[in-house]
């Protein structure tokens, strides 16, 4: 029989299944969960706990029930529980068990109200699972400053999909794509392609953006398109087509930033600001990160890329494959090899840091 293993999402809007997943109706966090929970349908029996729903549900997956009917019977015989983003909800889950692994997944950095959650989560045993080595070192870091003593703090990417990979897409050479996350550094970003575009008035931007932008003038920037929310599927074509994905905001620590991994594994290169440790850590050392303050390196990259696009892909860490092994030894309690913990801090001092 297959294990069971309890997944705890307090924060989803709306209550998702497997089906939500193939009708290309999730990302996010949920997302990442649910195909995680695909990829171990015959290893693990799933148990989602989720906000917002009423009804019991079940699919291949496992079983979904209401977040307000999570009881001790519930988690008394489950071999593992993860809970995602909330802190507070995984010492509840510790109260209702006290002796399975529980891993709380962390998609964001925590705020100021969250500065005591070290201690606590240490005192129950509760392990930190963050999406980049860069994300692991902001929250050891932002948490030592007021707690004396911390969890477990590792490291597990979110997934890019096995089968991503270059194909015979004819690219624009002219065409830039800002895959709208984070949006927090779209003015930048918009700032900047002005400034390239005044020295390259052939350019033009695409934005995926969930909401419908709205400028004082009634009409976007010159040379700028606003495509409005796009699904994944619709996410990647732009990405093929496009000459770069043209991320050079430095103002927002953006924990993973999943698009650009995806860009790269459909051979599309990123263009992103050196200056924030994470885009080192997912772009490597192929010339896509640059001083995004020096206009004419800025120009210059594209140019040569315009002239031969540089060869890119997703590192095989990143793979859903190799991600969802290193769950499947999480939850087993197998997991024997230090690959996906934190860096070790002589590494990380010297990395690039995060402005």
């Amino acid at each position: 029989m297959s294990s069971a293993i309890a997944v705890i999402d307090p924060y989803c809007l709306t209550p998702y299944t497997l089906g939500s997943l193939e009708a290309g109706a999730l990302s996010g966090a949920e997302s990442i969960a649910m195909r995680v929970a695909k990829a171990h349908g015959r290893n693990f029996r799933f148990h989602f706990y989720q906000n917002g729903r009423i009804d019991i549900d079940r699919d291949a997956c496992g079983f979904y029930r209401p977040l307000g009917s999570l009881k001790a019977d519930d988690l008394g015989g489950v071999q593992a529980i993860a809970v995602i983003s909330s802190w507070k909800s995984a010492l509840k889950a510790r109260k209702l068990n006290a002796h399975a692994p529980i891993f709380l997944r962390l998609h964001s950095n925590p705020g100021r109200h969250n500065r005591r959650m070290g201690e606590a989560l240490a005192d129950a045993d509760i392990e930190i699972v963050c999406v980049s080595h860069a994300h692991a070192r902001h929250v050891s870091e932002f948490l030592s400053a007021e707690n004396d003593r911390l969890p477990k703090i590792t490291t597990v990417y979110n997934p890019v999909d096995d089968h991503l990979a270059p194909d015979n897409t004819r690219r624009d050479v002219n065409r830039l794509f800002f895959p709208g996350a984070p949006l927090r550094g779209i003015s930048e970003v918009l700032a900047k392609f002005e400034l390239v575009r005044q020295q390259r008035p052939e350019l033009k931007l695409d934005i995926a953006e969930d909401g419908n932008k709205i400028w004082p003038d009634g009409a976007p920037p010159v040379g700028v398109t606003f495509l409005g929310r796009l699904d994944h599927g619709e996410m990647i074509d732009r990405m093929r087509r496009s000459l770069c994905v043209f991320y050079p905001q430095t103002r927002f620590f953006e924990p993973f930033g999943l698009p650009l991994a995806e860009a790269n594994a459909v051979g599309t290169p990123v263009l992103a600001d050196e200056g924030l440790a994470v885009n080192h850590e997912i772009l490597g050392g192929d010339g896509q990160c640059v001083d995004t303050g020096d206009i004419a390196a800025i120009v210059s990259r594209l140019d040569a890329w315009r002239e031969t696009p540089p060869k890119v892909t997703a590192a095989p860490h990143y793979r859903i494959s190799h991600i969802a092994e290193l769950w499947r030894q999480k939850l087993t309690g197998s997991l024997q090899s230090p690959q996906g913990g934190p860096v070790p801090m002589d590494a990380a001092a010297a990395a690039p840091a995060s402005r």
